[in-house]
């Protein structure tokens, strides 16, 4: 700005300056009544000289405002490429810190996957048997655990008694209320309970006496599941599997020590098999990781299954 006012003000000052000098020439001229031809040379040569020596100054004020623009562009030119510059790199510092986000994501989701990954090892040990009668009202925790364990041996078949009760023997057995409780439309008072064993030929022979003894034990899936589940049978549904006329098991399997959760299927009618229609990597465990892992619910199809 003080460069611009000085520029404006050595002009202003030059054309005033021939405007003076103009000035004064023309007075004298005026003033003498009867100029000489010497004297009308003498002033138009005063006049020429004015002019011309007064547009030499114009003329080098502009040529260094000329100059100084020349000078103004090739700096903005180098302003324009530092600003690119700086483009450059705050898009590769952008791209950067995308990347490091992107492996904190993954990181996170790999973890809570693994988190998962050990409650379905859990749940691999387990079993729950529903509605098993108590007899009374209690929510004494040892009195539910003893009547629901009496009421199941007793139901258990005559030749498979000696054996259960080898097997319960040690078993981690809790009930799944704080109390036993009426069932809708019932008087009998009933709990849940869950098994936990680790031996897993033990656990499988255990399920096996209880179906032979018409008592079905259950999968006991980690509540995190849940949500998880309703997911993985809409993509079944959405893949043609009717669950009005098809029977849809759900369960994972460890295979070298890593989870995956299988979806079979068989006809409702007729005597067929479970076959294999997709199956899933563990889900994170973190629901607010699940919402951001968006992929977690695709699955592996099996052959024959729609890719």
């Amino acid at each position: 700005m003080e460069h611009e006012f000085d520029v404006c003000s050595r002009l202003t000052d030059a054309i005033e300056g021939i405007k003076v000098s103009v000035s004064t020439i023309l007075t004298t001229m005026e003033v003498k009544e009867e100029p000489t031809c010497e004297d009308l040379k003498r002033w138009m040569v005063a006049l020429a000289k004015n002019q011309v020596k007064g547009l030499e100054g114009v003329g080098n004020i502009v040529a260094e405002v000329v100059m100084e623009m020349h000078g103004l562009e090739s700096r903005i030119k180098g302003k324009d490429r530092e600003i690119q510059g700086l483009k450059e790199e705050l898009e590769s510092q952008s791209n950067v810190v995308k990347a490091v986000s992107q492996s904190k994501e993954r990181i996170e989701i790999k973890a809570s996957s693994k988190d998962m990954e050990e409650r379905l090892k859990i749940s691999l040990t387990q079993f729950k048997v529903m509605d098993v009668e108590i007899g009374k009202e209690t929510e004494d925790r040892k009195e539910l655990i003893s009547k629901g364990l009496e009421e199941i041996k007793k139901k258990v078949r005559s030749e498979h008694k000696a054996e259960w009760e080898k097997l319960a023997d040690g078993v981690d057995v809790i009930p799944l209320v704080k109390k036993s409780m009426k069932q809708s439309g019932s008087d009998k008072y009933t709990a849940p309970f869950l098994f936990t064993v680790q031996e897993r030929n033990r656990k499988w022979r255990m399920e096996d006496i209880l179906r032979g003894s018409k008592i079905y034990p259950g999968f006991h899936w980690p509540q995190e599941m849940m949500t998880v589940l309703k997911g993985y049978k809409s993509v079944l549904k959405d893949n043609d599997v009717n669950e009005d006329t098809t029977y849809v098991r759900i369960r994972p399997q460890e295979r070298d020590g890593r989870i995956r959760i299988r979806a079979d299927v068989k006809p409702k009618e007729g005597n067929g098999r479970f076959t294999a229609k997709a199956s899933w990597e563990a889900p994170p465990l973190d629901a607010e990781i699940r919402k951001r892992a968006k992929d977690h619910l695709k699955p592996t199809w099996a052959s024959g299954g729609r890719a």
